[in-house]
């Protein structure tokens, strides 16, 4: 918790500073957007279902978030899950309102369009981003009576594992996995998000389950952690969680290079891991004022102290930082975005 406060504290002195430097204009944008939010509902769109880790996150956010935007809008929740969280990412993009009534929380969605997915109508680069409430460390775990505590024991035996989609991460890290440790992960398809795998994971349905977050867990499914329900093999980010010092880093375990470099894409893909956006054609206006909401929302302390509450991790960027965050993504080189490519194929 102290390394989330430090990070929240810089991120308020940076908002300041923000805040200073832009004023007068910040001060018309929110005169003007206090007329037109009032009495509004807007709408904050969530690419999995009910009861999920980004669903909680979600309406944590939009329970105050409203008061931070001029007008006081009231702010609705509709979950839209499908294919992975491509099902909202288009929707957003290409249906939604563009008059800044409308904005999502998407779901690892940055990497489609790269990948060359055709299901993926949208350009991450072009999406208004207001900013990402926290950076997560993505996690491979199994059920405890599954008999499977470790890696090692995964190259043994064949491990299912749920997958929202061919075309997410929790089909993306297994398959890895296995080319570079020898492992025996057996994606299994079809499930609408990590809620439903979850429950297939208690009833014996599957043996694990690999992209969920420790702080996702801490959320949304506590009682796997406080009652050892899971056996975390390896965790998948960029870094290792304080937390979990014992469990090793994928990375750490990767020695050939070009695997190194695939694995770094879908870790850093979880830098940015609960972005909120607006769709492309909000004026800069409106985004502005936006923003600013995200901003002061996550430096509020009544959020912060429901978030601590709920065991909600909040470890913001703002929106240019998620920008960035998508722009070093989009310059991976083509041989590492062809390998990973090649993984879809895999059965």
């Amino acid at each position: 918790m102290g390394k989330v406060l430090a990070t929240v504290a810089s991120f308020a002195a940076i908002t300041c500073v923000c805040a200073g430097a832009h004023a007068q204009s910040s001060a018309d944008a929110q005169g003007t957007a206090g007329a037109f939010y009032a009495g509004k509902v807007v709408r904050l769109l969530v690419g999995y279902g009910p009861g999920t880790g980004f669903d909680v996150y979600g309406r944590a956010v939009a329970r105050h978030l409203g008061r931070n935007i001029p007008g006081k809008p009231n702010i609705i929740v509709e979950n839209m899950p499908g294919a992975g969280g491509l099902t909202m990412a288009n929707h957003l993009y290409n249906a939604a309102s563009k008059d800044g009534a409308t904005i999502g929380l998407l779901v690892n969605v940055f990497l489609e369009p790269l990948f060359k997915n055709e299901l993926a109508r949208y350009d991450p680069k072009q999406f208004n981003w207001l900013g990402s409430v926290s950076r997560s460390t993505p996690l491979c775990f199994t059920w405890h009576t599954a008999g499977l505590k470790s890696l090692e024991d995964v190259k043994t035996r064949e491990t299912l594992v749920g997958a929202v989609g061919r075309y997410s991460d929790s089909y993306y890290f297994p398959q890895i996995i296995n080319s570079v440790l020898g492992t025996k992960f057996k994606p299994v398809l079809g499930y609408p998000d990590s809620g439903a795998i979850g429950i297939a994971m208690e009833r014996g349905e599957l043996h694990g389950f690999c992209s969920f977050s420790l702080s996702s867990i801490k959320s949304a499914r506590p009682e796997w952690l406080d009652h050892k329900r899971i056996d975390i093999l390896v965790q998948l980010g960029m870094q290792k969680s304080p937390e979990l010092p014992q469990v090793p880093l994928m990375l750490d375990l990767a020695t050939d290079e070009s695997w190194r470099q695939a694995l770094t894409v879908l870790a850093g893909n979880w830098e940015a891991a609960r972005p909120l956006g607006a769709p492309p054609g909000v004026s800069s206006e409106r985004m502005e004022v936006l923003r600013a909401a995200f901003d002061r929302t996550m430096v509020d302390t009544t959020f912060l102290e429901e978030a601590r509450k709920m065991k909600l991790e909040v470890d913001p960027i703002d929106g240019a930082a998620v920008k960035e965050v998508i722009d070093r993504l989009y310059a991976t080189p083509a041989s590492v975005v062809d390998k990973l490519i090649a993984i879809r194929a895999m059965d």
